[in-house]
């Protein structure tokens, strides 16, 4: 019987120790460390996974240790074949790669006869069972693992149906499983962490639905109308999403979650709390513990196996024991740290503490506003609905920011955007329109504008958005703290903190504010239009003179855009309602009745 949440069913145990290497995990510590010294490492190394930078340094730092053998793959090796053969002679078989790598790995030890420990030098996009076990990201760091590393046996998930082999980290399908699909080499290369975000913008737009049908330890099926199904060994996948918050890889126990189909502002409530880490008490999400589950999709269902593709009607998963050997960090915990939930006020139970950064308590407040928002009138849902996405990819961008997750791409995308400076008269021209100074002018001019031909709505809202996007400036640069770009030629001179973008906050909050004025009806149609197109021509220049003189990074303008656009959305909403308000206000009394008794229109008293 799969674990009912309430307490009846399957319990997960206690964070029991379960320390390998050869037997020695019960000897003295001393005994285990001279196995550490002298053990034979044998690494299997993917040159076409991360950067030419990530591959030169591990290159080194893997040429100097004592006792290690690096094996070069080529692009037809058999990953597994060869990791099996590795584990029959050597302590311990280090994979470098990325997660499509440590599937491979992990299958060829588990089938092969040796007692090896498998390694993980993360080289990937996504690295998920790595953040699990706690193993560095930076892999020349997780090199020191091979020497001072602990061992633990962890739990494998053996597959069937559709896929075959064994799972160690998590297969996630529906709607993840479809972005991990659109989720090409190409745009890894280009987007790096923000890859799998990306790959999900186009299945946003048509979100797929899936008639599951789910057995837990052979018991009846259950059957649900789904958006997306998690089957998780470890915590997180897609890139560092924990979509198994209360995982354990050593409990023998599966995590299954299901999450139903709904309407938009459902699944950004789920979305949201996903991203807070406590969606698995969100009334659309169905969480369950087993030993073994069978699936049965109509139509197929899309999957991603330790981030390796595959499709079918029919997948079994089942788990082994304390299969696997694996050389974990040292903040590596089987039992889970977790957020406390958005409703109510139980704490999680007691787990190994970790520091908690603003990213959670961010999403935290977005999943509150939107359980507030499913509440609103269904008119507002289109603003709400925008502002609670912009709020989202800003919190994402802002925590990989702050962890210098998109260094790489920020420089890469920089330089691009760059080139080779033939129009920098033109991106310091343009640029003027976010200056604080030609901002304030503007901001004048228009207000007094709107006051002139008496659309004081419009006015009032226009100076809600100007104070807005300078207290988000002001309150967020320091905040965050980012340095501005370092550039051997600058083009620009800017002074203070880096993220996110002033500029793109004027430009964005003001023009957007003009354009969303427009659309709504200020001019006739023909024009209305043509100012829209030309505000938001005008906010898109701004954004892109900042990277290209070099004041700002990718993700400082992107970040202002988006802080902007949410601040926009609840300004134009709140305008709406008042533009309504005072129609209703002013609107003439329909001919007929009046209440009260008074007289109507057409001279006669009411009875």
């Amino acid at each position: 019987m799969p674990r009912d949440l309430t307490g009846r069913g399957w319990k997960r145990p206690g964070n029991r120790i379960r320390t390998c290497g050869h037997g020695l995990g019960a000897a003295t510590p001393t005994l285990f460390r001279r196995w550490q010294i002298s053990m034979k490492v044998c690494v299997l190394f993917n040159p076409r996974a991360g950067s030419a930078e990530q591959i030169t340094a591990l290159r080194t730092a893997l040429e100097a240790e004592p006792g290690v053998t690096l094996h070069e793959l080529g692009p037809d090796d058999d990953l597994a074949g060869l990791a099996g053969a590795a584990a029959v002679d050597h302590d311990v078989v280090a994979v470098a790669g990325g997660d499509g790598t440590v599937h491979a790995g992990a299958n060829g030890l588990l089938t092969a006869n040796g007692r090896a420990v498998l390694a993980v030098l993360p080289l990937g996009t996504g690295n998920d069972f790595c953040r699990t076990m706690a193993v560095p990201l930076d892999p020349v760091e997780a090199v020191t693992l091979l020497r001072a590393g602990a061992p633990r046996a962890v739990d494998a998930v053996r597959l069937g149906g559709g896929r075959t082999g064994y799972m160690v980290n998590a297969a996630t399908g529906g709607f993840s499983g479809k972005v991990a699909a659109d989720v090409t080499p190409e745009l890894k290369a280009f987007w790096g962490p923000l890859a799998y975000l990306r790959g999900a913008a186009g299945t946003i737009a048509d979100p797929p639905q899936f008639r599951l049908t789910l057995r837990f330890d052979g018991g009846p099926p259950e059957t649900f109308d789904a958006l997306n199904l998690v089957v998780a060994n470890a915590r997180t996948a897609a890139g560092g999403i924990t979509v198994a918050p209360t995982a354990n890889p050593e409990d023998g126990l599966l995590d299954v979650i299901v999450v139903r189909s709904g309407d938009a502002l459902d699944l950004s409530v789920v979305a949201a709390r996903l991203m807070h880490g406590d969606y698995l008490g969100d009334e659309n999400v169905v969480h369950r513990l087993a030993r073994a589950v069978e699936v049965e999709s109509d139509p197929p269902l899309p999957l991603s196996v330790d981030g390796e593709r595959c499709e079918g009607s029919r997948f079994t998963f089942e788990v082994v024991p304390g299969a696997l050997r694996v050389l974990t960090g040292p903040g590596y915990h089987a039992s889970p740290d977790a957020e406390p939930p958005l409703e109510g006020h139980d704490e999680p139970a007691p787990a190994a503490p970790r520091p908690k950064g603003i990213g959670p308590r961010l999403f935290g407040l977005l999943g509150g506003a939107l359980l507030l928002a499913k509440r609103a009138p269904r008119a507002d849902l289109f603003g709400l609905g925008a502002a609670a996405v912009a709020v989202l990819l800003f919190v994402w961008l802002a925590r990989g920011v702050t962890g210098a997750e998109w260094r790489e791409w920020d420089e890469r995308t920089g330089a691009a955007v760059r080139g080779g400076g033939e129009l920098t008269g033109a991106a310091r021209a343009v640029t003027t329109f976010g200056d604080p100074g030609a901002f304030a002018v503007l901001a004048a001019a228009a207000t007094a504008l709107l006051l002139t031909v008496r659309r004081y709505v419009d006015a009032a809202a226009l100076l809600a958005v100007v104070a807005g996007v300078v207290v988000l400036e002001l309150v967020m640069k320091p905040l965050f703290a980012i340095a501005r770009p370092e550039l051997p030629d600058p083009r620009y001179t800017a002074r203070g903190f880096s993220f996110p973008s002033g500029h793109a906050l004027r430009a964005v909050g003001f023009f957007g504010y003009l354009g969303c004025v427009a659309v709504a009806g200020a001019w006739r149609t023909g024009w209305r239009w043509a100012v829209a197109g030309a505000c938001g021509v005008l906010a898109v220049c701004v954004c892109w003179s900042r990277v290209y003189l070099g004041a700002h990074h990718p993700t400082d303008v992107i970040a202002g855009a988006l802080a902007a656009g949410a601040w926009v959305a609840a300004c134009v909403i709140a305008r709406q309602h008042a533009v309504a308000r005072t129609r209703r206000a002013t609107a003439p009394e329909p001919v007929g009745r009046r209440p009260g008794g008074t007289p109507s229109r057409h001279g006669a008293h009411d009875d």
